[in-house]
């Protein structure tokens, strides 16, 4: 077990993002924010993600939208960061599909908000694979 050092404070930046966005979220629908659930996908080389409410699906999340989770909303618009943040998840995904001996393209990533903290867990057909800290995936979008 390698201890990370978050020195600029990213993970802590990445993880007040996903907390607050889902806040505003969950707020905006009126669904408490423990139900919301975002699942990040790759489909035909495309990174895609939705929001669920529990198990059922509300609404697609464009890459734009999605940027809102990883970065703040000052840069979001900010074209280039949209795109490193969609090239950093294919590569997330990759890596994690050939250290797991997967397709890519069988791998969702499901992001979570409860008791204020923010969990991830990858999952593929045939069901949970592990959790993934915020570093792994976030050291993807530097």
């Amino acid at each position: 077990y390698k201890r990370q050092v978050d020195i600029f404070g990213y993970q802590k930046k990445v993880t007040n993002n996903i907390i607050s966005n889902t806040e505003f979220i969950s707020n905006k629908i009126k669904v408490p924010k423990e139900r919301l659930f975002l699942k990040i996908f790759q489909k035909d080389h495309t990174i895609k993600s939705f929001l669920f409410n529990q198990s059922k699906p509300i609404q697609v999340l464009p890459i734009d939208e999605l940027a809102y989770f990883f970065v703040d909303s000052a840069t979001v618009n900010v074209l280039s960061i949209q795109n490193k943040i969609a090239f950093g998840i294919k590569k997330y995904l990759s890596d994690f599909a050939k250290t797991n001996k997967l397709d890519s393209e069988s791998i969702d990533i499901w992001i979570h908000v409860k008791d204020e903290k923010v969990m991830i867990q990858a999952f593929s057909v045939d069901g949970f694979i592990q959790e993934i800290t915020i570093s792994s995936l976030i050291k993807f979008f530097r």
